[in-house]
């Protein structure tokens, strides 16, 4: 398949950091390396979520043209891609395309997800939102990319990541390692909620683009490699102690804040809410019985 893009398209790379300097490095590596992109222009917007392990200083001496912005050290995921988000709004693109900086894309990865955009188009879908899956660098299996729903009941329930196929997968949720979102979309419902710090950002645009008459969609084929974050260490490590764990159930890393997590199922959730919005409350006042009740 030819993935050459003949015409001027401006695409902004949006990505956060913090403290995994060889992860980032990689990233931006892949970036720059991009093949059949044609006349595409990429601008890149990092946010350095004050790094101490030297981060900065090494996208400036490697990368010169990336558009760095330091955090606060206070973003993490979601924030800091408001952050550089806003900023790329200033200059305006076509398309801003949503990475992790602990994926490595495949070299044809950015010409590829724009193409299948311009398929989609072509079929006369309103595209909200492009996957396009990553799988684990050894196994070879997916470990981001799109779900669907699983419920009637509970709109905020999902399945499995979807294995993506030979063609574009409609599905309801969207992790946002490797994302391409139309100008139209931001057009239409603005960027990433700011009632989240870190976890369920991505999920959340895509269920308010779904709500605003769009489709998300996975795209053929993989687009690049990211390993899943492991159990091992987490809140749902059965090995811990139990101390250790409900510790780890308050970290905005492991799960997102009681708070965060009650706005997203009142937003979401149908008319089920209240029912998941009261297990939030029951985790944040009564982590052990959370627990209990996710070990059964």
């Amino acid at each position: 398949m030819e993935h050459q893009i003949n015409n001027q398209y401006s695409i902004a790379v949006l990505i956060t950091c913090f403290n995994r300097k060889d992860y980032t490095l990689k990233c931006l590596a892949a970036l720059e390396s991009q093949k059949d992109c044609g006349q595409m222009s990429i601008d890149i917007y990092i946010v350095d979520d004050g790094s101490t392990d030297g981060t900065s200083a090494a996208i400036k001496e490697n990368f010169p043209s990336a558009i760095l912005i330091q955090g606060t050290g206070t973003l993490f995921w979601n924030q800091g891609m408001r952050r550089a988000w806003s900023a790329a709004l200033d200059k305006g693109h076509d398309y801003y395309l949503w990475l992790h900086d602990d994926t490595h894309i495949y070299e044809d990865s950015v010409a590829r997800i724009v193409q299948v955009h311009h398929d989609l188009i072509e079929k006369a879908y309103k595209v909200g939102a492009i996957v396009g899956s990553v799988v684990d660098p050894t196994t070879k299996e997916v470990t981001y990319g799109g779900r669907k729903s699983i419920s009637s009941l509970n709109p905020t329930k999902f399945g499995p990541v979807e294995a993506p196929s030979n063609e574009s997968i409609e599905c309801n949720f969207i992790n946002g390692n490797f994302t391409l979102i139309p100008a139209a979309s931001v057009d239409k419902i603005g960027i990433l909620s700011n009632h989240y710090s870190h976890s369920m950002g991505d999920f959340d645009y895509g269920l308010r683009l779904q709500k605003a008459g769009f489709s998300c969609f996975i795209a053929p084929g993989a687009f690049g490699e990211c390993r899943d974050n492991p159990v091992e260490g987490g809140w749902s490590d059965k090995s811990l102690s139990k101390a250790e764990r409900i510790k780890k159930t308050k970290s905005i890393t492991q799960l997102p804040p009681v708070k965060e997590w009650q706005y997203y199922v009142k937003s979401h959730g149908g008319f089920v809410w209240p029912i998941l919005w009261f297990k939030a409350w029951v985790r944040g006042r009564f982590p052990s019985i959370f627990l209990y009740l996710r070990s059964r």
